[in-house]
């Protein structure tokens, strides 16, 4: 195992990530050695990130009030080629009102994980959200964002935990025409429609099938 550099959206509060060097399959949430919080980077209100335990392990929790941070690290380009699909395991405690997820005003996600080819101009990008508004396999240009695309995931409204494997290769081939992704970052946010959300992260990591 090794650590990759890990860097945060906005808000520099990184949890420890890990890359395998196993053939089939690539974690990226590792969080054993729990979370140290640093001084936050950028403006405006944090979403708040907080590692927690349970019977079966690690996982993070997500707490959003009108804020819009989230959590990340860079990958290596060739990762997908190996391993072109992201499992994530998620599940949402407090989700939206009723919001129109379409529109710059409603375009907030309860949990998402973005991949793509992240810079700081001509980004490209696809959030994989979880959105109980709209249908799995919803696909979207974002309306604030030329070079980024909401794909939901996950409409599950359970509250449990539930897992989605998606093959992310495939998705960035076909919604920006490139097939690899340079990171992966965690963003839950409730910036535009100020609402209070509750959702929690575990088990996110690439594999072969």
């Amino acid at each position: 195992m090794y650590f990759m550099r890990i860097f945060a959206y906005f808000l520099f509060a990184p949890i420890f990530f890990s890359i395998s060097n196993h053939h089939s399959c690539c974690p990226i949430m590792t969080i054993d050695e729990g979370m140290k919080l640093l001084k936050k980077r950028g403006f405006g209100k944090e979403t708040i990130y907080t590692n927690q335990k349970d019977k079966s392990g690690w996982f993070l929790k997500a707490e959003a009030d009108g804020t819009a941070t989230g959590l990340g690290m860079e990958i290596d380009k060739d990762l997908l080629e190996e391993m072109p699909f992201l499992n994530i395991t998620f599940k949402i405690e407090k989700d939206f009102d009723v919001i129109d997820q379409k529109t710059k005003d409603g375009h907030d996600w309860a949990a998402r994980v973005m991949v793509g080819n992240g810079k700081k101009i001509g980004a490209k990008l696809v959030s994989l959200a979880h959105s109980s508004f709209l249908e799995e396999g919803y696909l979207q240009q974002s309306p604030w964002t030329k070079g980024s695309r909401d794909y939901v995931i996950s409409n599950d409204k359970s509250a449990d935990w539930h897992t989605r494997k998606i093959n992310v290769k495939e998705l960035l081939e076909k919604t920006h025409g490139i097939s690899f992704t340079n990171f992966i970052a965690i963003f839950s946010d409730s910036n535009n429609s100020k609402q209070k959300i509750i959702a929690y992260y575990r088990n996110i990591y690439f594999s072969s099938e």
